[in-house]
């Protein structure tokens, strides 16, 4: 416990010395202008469900999130029919993008302001926040990121705060 708690702190003390706080709460519309090999579908590999499309511009456009393996689009909501014929919501929040040039560093932030899955009797509903930091390869094939995640899916399914650690995982940039 002691080692995740040190290492999110170190992740969380690297996330503000290289983006600083005045960048945490930039929009991806204000974004800068991604180059040809970053922006594009980016798919995490192994069993990792996460797919990122990121716009020229800077902005994500959508994101393909393990709760539910839904995608979902900044600052929208997406309503999907379960295997039982409910419904369940996913109101995305900002999506925010920020790339270094000098280094190759990509970060990016999914937040879901409000997940609400009904399946049968039985209910989840929280927000998440899903952050992403790391270099993109030289020839814009790979991402290797640290990833964060914060979550609230109420008292059965909570996050212990000592449980928040950076765990890496590896994008590779797909064709559409």
């Amino acid at each position: 416990m002691k080692t995740r708690a040190a290492t999110f702190l170190v992740s969380t003390w690297i996330v503000l010395s290289t983006f600083g706080c005045a960048n945490s709460g930039r929009r991806s519309d204000d974004a800068a202008v991604l180059p040809v090999d970053v922006a594009g579908t980016w798919q995490a590999r192994d069993d990792e469900v996460w797919r990122i499309v990121l716009n020229p511009n800077g902005a994500v456009s959508s994101a393909v999130i393990p709760m539910g393996e839904v995608e979902v689009r900044p600052n929208k909501t997406t309503r999907v029919e379960m295997a039982d014929g409910k419904r369940s919501t996913f109101k995305a929040g900002d999506c925010v993008v920020e790339y270094t040039p000098a280094t190759r560093e990509l970060f990016v932030s999914i937040e879901m302001k409000k997940i609400h899955v009904v399946f049968m009797d039985n209910v989840v509903e929280g927000n998440s926040l899903d952050r992403f930091m790391g270099t993109v390869s030289q020839d814009g094939k790979v991402w290797t990121a640290d990833w964060i995640s914060v979550y609230d899916y109420g008292p059965r399914f909570p996050q212990e705060p000592n449980d928040i650690y950076a765990e890496p995982v590896v994008f590779d940039k797909i064709e559409n």
